[in-house]
């Protein structure tokens, strides 16, 4: 009796010490805390979809020869500082309303899927496959904005909390039985995620003027209309209408031919002050005609004057052409 349990007995302790000195303790971590959509301007945002990335790396202590069913990470999205329903918000502040959503996808580059708060996504045994050859276990995490938000220029941020979960009890692969110092933990890693957000104009809707004719050029009526621009809600700005292709002293002409009349532009109607292109002759976007309701759209009235006080050239079509153009 005593030559057969000797054996077992050896056996036995042979076990304990490989799986003491065979530990395979394991700590998660992120590529970066500070993932960065990067700038774009605000149109674009609105229109499109803006991804960045981390890689959670789970590093353990040793390489294991195979693991059990058991085995798995999770992760889980706990919380954020900026949330609009159970999804992750970029703000520029926590009391701001313009927000742009973005979603947690720890399973997809793409983005097909994702996760909201609270939700976990859980990668299994056959996931874990890269422990067999490498110490370290690499997920990608993508976050991706969502379009369709009319927002202000700024930089836009907010912090994802992950909770990361792990139960690794690989074995020695002594018929995968022998559990090698399981571990089985948790940390919360939260990336900071900023985009920022720039100031463009898309639209300037600035259509002809059109004096019509008359036989003496004191009969050319004031022609009132506007110019519509569309920039970034919120955005400052000025605009400047240039002096045309034919100006003399500063003063606009159109020309056919080598006859001349000379008219000028004005700021909102009726005439205020000459609608130029530098100095306090340009119109600022805080002092619009009006303004859509969206905050995109801002409309200047203007009023298109032939100047008194000229003789009535030859007849014929006179034209000249003219710049707008905005500064912010």
């Amino acid at each position: 009796m005593i030559k057969r349990c000797f054996p077992l007995l050896l056996l036995f302790l042979g076990m304990l010490a490989l799986s003491d000195g065979a530990r395979a303790a394991c700590k998660a971590t992120l590529s970066t805390l500070a993932p960065s959509f990067g700038s774009a301007s605000s149109f674009l945002v609105s229109s499109g979809k803006f991804t960045t990335s981390v890689n959670l790396m789970l590093k353990c202590d040793l390489v294991l020869l195979s693991l059990f069913d058991s085995d798995y990470v999770s992760i889980t999205f706990s919380d954020a500082t900026n949330l609009n329903g159970s999804q992750a918000t970029l703000k520029v502040d926590t009391t701001g309303t313009d927000n742009i959503p973005i979603n947690v996808c720890p399973s997809s580059s793409d983005c097909s899927s994702s996760i909201q708060k609270s939700d976990k996504a859980n990668y299994p045994r056959d996931t874990l496959a890269k422990l067999l050859t490498s110490t370290t276990f690499t997920i990608p995490i993508t976050f991706q904005t969502t379009p369709g938000q009319n927002v202000a220029a700024g930089q836009y941020k907010v912090k994802v909390d992950l909770l990361i979960a792990w139960n690794i009890c690989g074995t020695l692969g002594v018929g995968n039985i022998l559990c090698v110092n399981q571990q089985n933990s948790s940390t919360t890693l939260s990336p900071e995620l900023t985009l920022t957000v720039t100031n463009d104009c898309i639209t300037i809707d600035a259509p002809n003027v059109d004096f019509g004719s008359a036989p003496l050029v004191s009969g050319l009526p004031d022609v009132a209309q506007s110019i519509s621009i569309t920039c970034t809600k919120g955005s400052v700005y000025s605009v400047g209408i240039s002096d045309g292709q034919n100006a003399v002293n500063g003063v606009r002409q159109m020309i056919s031919g080598s006859n001349r009349i000379a008219y000028d532009i004005y700021q909102d109607t009726p005439a205020a002050s000459r609608w130029g292109s530098s100095g306090n002759q340009r119109w600022s976007s805080a002092a619009s005609s009006s303004l859509s309701s969206d905050g995109l759209t801002r409309y200047y009235k203007y009023l298109a004057r032939i100047l008194s006080g000229q003789s009535t050239p030859a007849a014929g079509t006179y034209t000249d052409m003219l710049v707008v153009d905005i500064t912010f």
